[in-house]
């Protein structure tokens, strides 16, 4: 994933599989941007829920691989 304009440091990865929900305890001291991607490269909508400024949880429809990206 490219750096952006608006977000410029790189994006932290973490790689999931077969999974309805994923908590992430990223340690940033903030709500990050979050960003879905599959296993095959689509970019997809998921329910993300910021339990605090350093967890969150991505939550899916159906389970599915991927990875998640904040920044």
């Amino acid at each position: 994933m490219a750096r952006s304009t608006l977000f410029p440091q790189t994006p932290v990865e973490f790689q999931f599989s077969n999974s309805t929900q994923v908590t992430i305890t990223h340690n940033k001291g903030y709500f990050p941007e979050v960003q879905v991607v599959l296993s095959s490269g689509e970019v997809v909508l998921a329910d993300i829920t910021h339990t605090s400024v350093d967890v969150l949880v991505v939550t899916f429809v159906n389970a599915i691989s991927g990875s998640v990206y904040i920044r």
